[in-house]
C-alpha cells in the first residue's frame, strides 16, 4: 500500500504559514518565539521554512508561547488563529536574551 506524500507536505506548509503569521501579529523575531517556547532559534526558522518536521510536543510548546490552541496552527487559511484574549503580548523582559539580562542586573548594581 503506497502513500500520497503531498497530503502530510501541504499539512506542514499551512503549520508553518500559520506559525509565522501568529509570530509576526504578535511582533516576536523567531529567536524571541524560540525564547518563549524553550527552543532553539534555527529550529524554529526550520520549521517555519518547512526544512524539518516539528514534533507534537513542540508543537504544543510553540502554541503555548504564542496563546494559541494547538489545532488553530493547522486551520486553513480561512480559519487563521487568533490569540486567546487572555493572552498580552510578551514584555520585553521575556523577550530579552539570557545575555541582555545578565548586563541589566551588571548595570542595576552600579
Amino acid at each position: 500500500m503506497t502513500t500520497d506524500p503531498k497530503p502530510a507536505r501541504e499539512l506542514r506548509i499551512r503549520f508553518a504559514a500559520n506559525l509565522r503569521e501568529q509570530r509576526q501579529k504578535l511582533g516576536l523575531s523567531q529567536e524571541a518565539l524560540a525564547d518563549l517556547a524553550g527552543l532553539h532559534r534555527t529550529y524554529v526558522s526550520q520549521v517555519e521554512r518547512t526544512v524539518t518536521n516539528v514534533s507534537i510536543d513542540n508543537v504544543e510548546k510553540l502554541a503555548r508561547a504564542l496563546g494559541v490552541e494547538a489545532d488553530k496552527l493547522f486551520s486553513r487559511r480561512e480559519d487563521v488563529a487568533t490569540p486567546r484574549k487572555e493572552t498580552a503580548k510578551p514584555t520585553r523582559a521575556q523577550v530579552t536574551s539570557p545575555i541582555q539580562k545578565a548586563s541589566r542586573k551588571v548595570r542595576n548594581t552600579r
